[in-house]
């Protein structure tokens, strides 16, 4: 078969040329020639894809593949989802972009009010195009409200890689070459992380809250300094550090020293937004005791589209009303603001996302996918701990169960493994031994067993 073959997006794999194959090397190989060495993290040829439905994307060799991946979690719907793509051509012939923040389309009003109605007692909205966008939207908000610049962050933490993002991110690889002009912003405290709590000393080798502990000493030692910490800024779960999941207890009782010591509390939600985990905010799951007063969204809620938001209460949005310029011009914008086309595709997305079916078909396919997972690690012995809320889970592979020392090495010939055999996974964590997934929320049973299927086949040679 062709590249040109019909998709369903329920397809398993098919590998007819061993990937890379010829045309992918031959367009990487043109690609790196003329792309800013930035973009390009290892010499290897990629697969290059060259279209996608469902959970499934082919390469430019017709290569099948079940996407594990979506597009680190974007494609939330999955690839080419008819519904948003509708939405985006219809758009396309009406109306393809606004005046940012001083004449306002009629696309970006329905979006507003749908992102609130969705935001519980979050009942303000602002626009952004990309997650770390949104998340220094949600600093500069934090720092009217507050008149206080920094923030509260946690190790392990990714929220972006411009500027103002790295500053509150927790990974010294990124950050390293542009020390010098990133400002110092971030208090930094533990993130309870149970299988290498940071902690596990002062703990007996559990986590429990004894991380909440240490955060509170370190926010209350600051708040008597010079220049005190006005936000936290928190992951629900952590996605990059490897589906990172702290106790239950953990952001409820964070959520109320926020409120004791009068600091926001931030939610980042790019990652678990949107019905990833579950619930359409991950901080639902523990009710109105750990809601937010800003929670900063992306990626899958536009269902492929770029598009990102920063909900908040009113009291908070209402700090920028102070800053408005004496021009009328506001002190936050960019051109491609609540561009008409993202708006269109998000809008619709939100619509099958939020439906109570979604809900139920991702807590129901993420609990036999965890349960696979979890089957295979108790068969392997490289297989240290298995992380897993609705539809975002993660691996952490290790040199042996006992000592937990954390293997890279086996880690990247997993996810070449895994390739090999038509399933894309990435790899991540905080010592890069950890593979992670985060499939189109639409991905069926089928897909689901034939991915466990090849994971442990993998992970016996691994």
């Amino acid at each position: 078969m062709t590249a040109r073959e019909k998709l369903e997006g329920t397809e398993l794999p098919r590998i007819v040329v061993p990937p890379p194959g010829p045309r992918s090397r031959n367009a990487a190989r043109r690609l790196r020639r003329r792309e800013g060495a930035a973009i390009w993290g290892a010499e290897q040829s990629p697969i290059v894809w060259s279209r996608g439905r469902g959970a499934v994307v082919l390469d430019l060799d017709g290569n099948r593949y079940l996407d594990l991946t979506a597009g680190f979690g974007v494609l939330s719907l999955g690839h080419a989802a008819p519904e948003v793509a509708r939405a985006v051509s219809a758009q396309s012939r009406k109306l393809t972009q606004g005046l940012g923040d001083l004449m306002p389309h009629e696309t970006r009003e329905k979006l507003v009010r749908r992102l609130v109605s969705l935001g519980g007692p979050l009942d303000r909205a602002l626009l952004a195009s990309t997650g770390a966008e949104a998340v220094e939207l949600a600093l500069k908000t934090a720092h009217l409200a507050t008149g206080r610049r920094r923030v509260v962050a946690f190790t392990g933490a990714y929220h972006g890689q411009s500027y103002g993002a790295l500053a509150v991110t927790d990974d010294p690889g990124l950050g390293r070459p542009f020390a010098a002009q990133i400002p110092d912003l971030a208090v930094r405290v533990p993130y309870p992380y149970a299988y290498r709590c940071p902690l596990a000393r002062g703990c007996g080798g559990r986590c429990d809250l004894r991380c909440l502990d240490a955060v509170k000493e370190t926010v209350d030692r600051e708040l008597h300094g010079s220049d005190p910490p006005g936000a936290i800024l928190v992951e629900p779960i952590q996605g990059r550090s490897g589906c990172v999941m702290p106790p239950p207890e953990f952001l409820p009782g964070l959520r109320a020293f926020a409120r004791e010591r009068g600091l926001l509390l931030i939610l980042d939600e790019v990652m678990t937004g949107g019905g990833r985990t579950g619930p359409f905010w991950e901080w639902q799951r523990h009710g109105e005791d750990a809601a937010p007063d800003l929670l900063v969204a992306g990626k899958g809620i536009g269902g492929g589209v770029a598009i990102a938001a920063v909900l908040g209460r009113a009291k908070i949005m209402e700090a920028w009303r102070k800053h408005i310029l004496p021009s009328g011009e506001a002190p936050h914008s960019s051109t491609f603001y609540g561009h008409p086309i993202a708006c269109a595709g998000a809008l619709k997305a939100l619509d099958r996302l939020a439906a109570p079916e979604t809900r139920a078909h991702v807590e129901r396919v993420g609990a036999k996918f965890a349960a696979g997972l979890r089957a295979v690690q108790e068969r392997s012995r490289v297989v240290g701990e298995v992380r897993a809320a609705g539809l975002m889970a993660a691996v952490e592979l290790v040199r042996d169960r006992e000592s937990r020392e954390p293997a890279p090495d086996r880690t990247g010939r997993a996810v070449a493994a895994l390739l090999q055999q038509g399933v894309l996974a990435y790899p991540g964590g905080v010592h890069d031994n950890v593979i992670c997934f985060t499939p189109p929320l639409t991905i069926t049973e089928e897909q689901i067993e034939f991915a466990v299927s090849v994971m442990e086949r993998v992970l016996q040679s691994c």
